[in-house]
């Protein structure tokens, strides 16, 4: 019986990580394409258009369209999101948040930035 259980556990790990490589790898495609997935309703053609740098670095650190990152702004409030851009003009980043708003923050405001996931990398 702890033999079936263990095999079975070992096939469920197995999925697993090989589900995680096939959508790393499908990311890859996509940023090989210039083709980048947001799930988001308010996210258009336009507002994509109005978007200057795709992918930059802000200080020492590389964003791309498509990295979820969390922002702690200088009154302590925080903000998780999509990155999608920045606009140079404006001197601002544009994220999609979770509950599907998209955000403009002027880079002034920002205390600390940190990447959580980036589009198609492996780790």
């Amino acid at each position: 019986m702890l033999n079936y259980l263990i095999i079975f556990v070992t096939v469920l790990l197995m999925v697993a990580a090989t589900g995680y490589l096939f959508t790393v790898l499908r990311e890859k495609m996509d940023l090989f394409n210039n083709r980048v997935i947001i799930k988001s309703k308010n996210v258009s053609q336009n507002t994509l258009d109005k978007i200057d740098l795709k992918i930059f670095k802000l200080g020492n650190i590389k964003l791309t369209i498509g990295d979820e990152i969390r922002i702690y702004l200088k009154n302590n409030n925080l903000v998780q999101g999509t990155l999608i851009g920045a606009k140079k003009k404006d001197n601002c980043l544009c994220l999609v948040t979770k509950q599907d708003e998209l955000i403009e923050l002027n880079i002034k405001t920002i205390r600390k930035l940190k990447v959580m996931t980036r589009y198609g990398r492996l780790f």
